[in-house]
C-alpha cells in the first residue's frame, strides 16, 4: 500500500480532518482512493463491487492494524502497556524498571480459556499468552461507497468491540489474582470480607497508602460499588464538588487527590441482570508503571461470515494476550450490598 493512500485511510479511518478537508470530505476522498486501487467507479454493479470487498477489507485491514494499538493505550490510560507484535514472535514483555521485588508474581491467561494461572517471576520477562479475539461488524463495502456508514463508524465499531475485549480480560485477571496466587494482594484477607457501599471509603483508605510506595493510585469501578463514597468534610467543603460530581457524572471523580473511574458496564442478556462486568468490585492499581501487559499479535483479519438466515456480516479476528505484572501490588475491594 502506498504511503498516501495509507495516510489517507488512517485519517478517514480516525475521522480526522486534513489541512485541505473537512472529516466528511476525507473520508470520500480516502473511498474513492480504495475504489480506484480495486478499479470499481461510480457506474460499477452491486455484483462488481460485491466481487471487490474481499480485496477491499485487505486495505482496511492493513490500515486498522497501524492505529488500534494506539487508541487502545490512549483509552487504557497510564496503567497499561499495550505492544504490538509479530506473528511469529514471543509475546513477552520486558519489566525489568519495576524491579523483582515488586513483579514476584504474575497473572496470565493458561492454555484453558478462562483459567488464570498464576507463576512467581524469577526474571524481568513476562511472557503472556495470546487467543483469538473477533468483533463482528455489520457493514458491506457497498454501504461505505454510497456513504450511508463511514470508515470512521467502521473503525469505532471495531475500535470499541476490542476495548470491551481487553477490559474483560483485564477485569478477569484482576478478579482472579488471589485464588491462584501464592499470596493474597494488598488487603486481602481469607475469606476476603466485603464492605457495602458506605464503608468503601474507609477500605481505601486502608489500602492507598501501600498502593502509593508503587505509583500513584487509581480507583475503578462500578457506578454501584462507587455510589455512596464521598470525601471528608473539612474547611475546604469536599462535599460541594463531590455533589456537582455525583450530578453531573452520577460518581465522584477525585477521592482524598485520588482519581476516581466508573467501569463501562451494560447489561448482556434480556433478563436485566447479568452485567459485562461484576459490580462489586472495586480495584486500586498503581499508575505509571503500567502493571497491566496488552498485546495484539499478528494481522488484524477481516472475513465474512454469511449467515444460516442468508444475512451476512463482517468478523475482525485479532490476536490478543492480557496479563498482569505485579499482582501483589494492586488492591482489590468487594462492595456488597
Amino acid at each position: 500500500m502506498e504511503k498516501e493512500f495509507k495516510l489517507g485511510l488512517i485519517s478517514a479511518l480516525c475521522g480526522k480532518p486534513s489541512a485541505n478537508f473537512s472529516a466528511e470530505d476525507v473520508n470520500t476522498a480516502a473511498v474513492n482512493a480504495i475504489m480506484n486501487e480495486l478499479g470499481l467507479t461510480a457506474e460499477s454493479s452491486g455484483r462488481e463491487i460485491r466481487a471487490k470487498e474481499d480485496a477491499a477489507f485487505a486495505l482496511i485491514e492493513e490500515a486498522v492494524d497501524e492505529i488500534l494499538p494506539a487508541k487502545l493505550q490512549n483509552v487504557l490510560g497510564e496503567y497499561a502497556e499495550v505492544r504490538s507484535f509479530p506473528r511469529d514472535a514471543e509475546v513477552v514483555f520486558n519489566i525489568d524498571k519495576i524491579g523483582k521485588n515488586r513483579a514476584k508474581l504474575t497473572i496470565s491467561k493458561g492454555a484453558r480459556g478462562g483459567i488464570y494461572r498464576a507463576a512467581r517471576l524469577d526474571s524481568k520477562y513476562f511472557g503472556v499468552s495470546t487467543h483469538v479475539e473477533t468483533v463482528a461488524v455489520y457493514v458491506t463495502l457497498e454501504e461505505l461507497i454510497l456513504g450511508t456508514v463511514s470508515l470512521g463508524e467502521l473503525f469505532s465499531n471495531i475500535l470499541e468491540g476490542f476495548e470491551e475485549i481487553v477490559y474483560k480480560e483485564i477485569f478477569e485477571a484482576l478478579a482472579s489474582g488471589t485464588p491462584v496466587a501464592g499470596y493474597g494482594r494488598i488487603g486481602d484477607s481469607t475469606p476476603r470480607s466485603s464492605v457495602t457501599p458506605s464503608g468503601l471509603g474507609a477500605a481505601l483508605d486502608a489500602v492507598l497508602p501501600i498502593v502509593k510506595q508503587y505509583g500513584m493510585p487509581t480507583i475503578f469501578g462500578s457506578a454501584f460499588a462507587l455510589s455512596e463514597l464521598a470525601n471528608d468534610g473539612d474547611a475546604y467543603h469536599p462535599e460541594l464538588e463531590d455533589s456537582r460530581d455525583r450530578r453531573q457524572y452520577g460518581v465522584i471523580r477525585l477521592y482524598k487527590g485520588v482519581r476516581v473511574v466508573e467501569l463501562p458496564n451494560y447489561l448482556v442478556d434480556n433478563s436485566n441482570e447479568a452485567w459485562f462486568f461484576d459490580t462489586k468490585y472495586v480495584f486500586v492499581m498503581p499508575s505509571g508503571v503500567k502493571p497491566v501487559k496488552v498485546a495484539l499479535k499478528g494481522d488484524l483479519t477481516i472475513v465474512k461470515n454469511v449467515q444460516a438466515t442468508g444475512s451476512e456480516k463482517w468478523e475482525a479476528h485479532k490476536l490478543i494476550g492480557v496479563g498482569v505484572a505485579m499482582a501483589n501490588n494492586f488492591a482489590v475491594i468487594e462492595v456488597e450490598d
